[in-house]
C-alpha cells in the first residue's frame, strides 16, 4: 500500500495562520480508472479506526444524474491517520437495459451506544422509463470493515408538502447533506435534509431507536443549503448553513425545531460551499491548561470551510460562546479546496479530510488542540 505525502509550506495567509506540516492524499482523480474523486466524509469508529468516504465519479466530475457512474469508496486507518488501507466500494454504479442506479455524496454518523456507524448517500434510480431519487443508509458493526445492504429510508423521512421518492424537479430537488451527522446527548441521532431549486428550506431528520427507524424532526426553516447540526450544550438546536457567496445562514431552536430564529453570519466569510461544524469536548485536550478552568464551556464549536469567496484558503475556526464569535483560526490548505469534514482522533487531535488542488485530490491532515484552541 503506496502512501502519499505533500510537504506544504508556511503560509502567513491570516492571524493565527497555522502550516500543515504533512498531508496524505487519500485519492487522486486518475487513480483505478476514476474520473474525478469528489465529497468527502469522515468518521472516528468506535475502536478509535479512521473511516473515510467519498464519490467515485468514473466519466467525470458532474454531479448525481442517472448518466454519471458514482460509486461510493471507502478507505480505513487505525494509526490515526499514518496509513490508509486500499480503497473498496461500499456502493457500485449498476446498469442493465431496464434500469440504472447511481449514488452520490455520503455522510456518517456514528452511534457510540451500539458502535455502529451508518452511511447515508443519495440515489438516481432509473428505472422502466422513470427517474426517481431516493436517500439510502448501509450499516456497519465492524468498525466500516464490511457494510450492510443499502436500505431506502426516503419515506421514512419525508415532510408533508416535500416530493420525495420523486422525479428530480417535481417540488424541488431533495436530498441529504453531505459530510457528518451528529448523536445528540440523549442518543438520539440527527443528520440535516435540503430542499432547493423550488422553495428552499432545510430540516432534520434522524433516529430515536439507534437506526432502527428513521423520521423528521421539527418543521423545516427557510433559507440554506447544504448545512450542518450542532445541540449546543444549553440544548439550543442549531443549523449552520451554506448560502450565496460571502456569508453563512444560522439558524437556532429552543423547542426542538418546531420554531426556528435565523440570521445571515457575514464574519463567517464562505463561497457557497459545503463546511463542516462539530463540537469539540475540551476534556479531550489533554495537557491544556484550558481545560483546568471552571468558568470555560464544556465544549468549544469547531468549523472549517473556505475563508474566502472563492474556493480556497480552507481554515479551521473555534467559537468559546455557541457561534456568537468566532476567532480568526488556522490556515490548513491556502489554495484550492473546496468540501471538508472533520472527525476527533482517539489521541485527541482533530483529523481533517477535504477536496484539494482544485478537486484534483482528496486529502487528510492532523491538528493538535494547541493549533486550535488558541484564542
Amino acid at each position: 500500500m503506496k502512501r502519499q505525502l505533500l510537504a506544504v509550506a508556511l503560509v502567513a495567509a491570516s492571524v493565527n495562520a497555522l502550516a500543515v506540516s504533512e498531508q496524505t492524499i487519500l485519492w487522486k482523480n486518475g487513480d483505478g480508472g476514476i474520473a474525478v474523486y469528489r465529497i468527502p466524509a469522515i468518521c472516528t469508529a468506535p475502536n478509535g479506526d479512521l473511516v473515510a468516504v467519498c464519490d467515485a465519479r468514473s466519466r467525470n466530475g458532474g454531479d448525481l444524474n442517472i448518466y454519471q457512474p458514482i460509486n461510493i469508496s471507502c478507505r480505513r486507518s487505525s494509526d490515526n491517520g499514518a496509513t490508509w488501507s486500499d480503497p473498496v466500494n461500499t456502493w457500485t454504479w449498476r446498469w442493465d437495459e431496464e434500469e440504472q442506479w447511481s449514488g452520490s455524496d455520503p455522510s456518517l454518523i456514528v452511534d457510540e451506544t451500539t458502535g455502529t456507524i451508518f452511511l447515508f448517500y443519495n440515489v438516481w434510480e432509473w428505472k422502466h422509463q422513470k427517474d426517481i431519487y431516493q436517500f439510502f443508509v448501509q450499516e456497519s458493526k465492524d468498525n466500516g470493515a464490511t457494510w450492510s445492504k443499502p436500505r431506502d429510508i426516503s419515506k421514512d423521512i419525508a415532510f408533508e408538502g416535500w416530493n420525495f421518492g420523486g422525479m428530480r424537479g417535481q417540488g424541488g430537488f431533495i436530498f441529504i447533506s453531505s459530510g457528518s451527522g451528529v448523536q445528540m446527548k440523549d442518543g438520539t441521532l440527527m443528520h440535516t435534509i435540503v430542499r432547493v431549486g423550488g422553495p428552499t428550506e432545510v430540516a432534520l431528520f434522524g433516529s430515536s431507536d439507534h437506526g432502527k427507524t428513521w423520521r423528521h424532526f421539527g418543521n423545516p426553516v427557510k433559507q440554506g443549503d447544504e448545512c450542518k447540526f450542532v445541540e449546543l450544550d444549553d440544548g439550543t438546536w442549531m443549523i449552520n448553513s451554506r448560502c450565496q457567496a460571502g456569508s453563512r445562514e444560522v439558524h437556532r431552536s429552543t423547542d426542538q425545531g418546531k420554531t426556528w430564529t435565523s440570521e445571515t453570519n457575514y464574519d463567517l466569510l464562505d463561497p457557497a460551499c459545503n463546511a463542516q461544524l462539530m463540537k469539540y469536548p475540551l476534556a479531550r485536550a489533554s495537557g491544556s491548561d484550558k481545560t483546568s478552568n471552571a468558568d470555560l464551556p464544556e465544549h468549544v464549536l469547531l468549523f472549517s470551510n473556505c475563508k474566502s469567496r472563492g474556493r480556497n484558503n480552507l481554515f479551521l475556526r473555534t467559537s468559546w460562546d455557541d457561534g456568537k464569535t468566532w476567532t480568526p483560526g488556522v490556515s490548513i490548505e491556502p489554495a484550492g479546496a473546496a468540501y471538508s469534514d472533520m472527525t476527533i482522533l482517539k489521541n485527541g487531535e482533530i483529523g481533517v479530510l477535504f477536496e484539494g488542488a482544485g478537486y484534483a485530490t482528496i486529502r487528510f491532515c492532523r491538528l493538535e488542540p494547541r493549533e486550535f484552541l488558541a484564542r
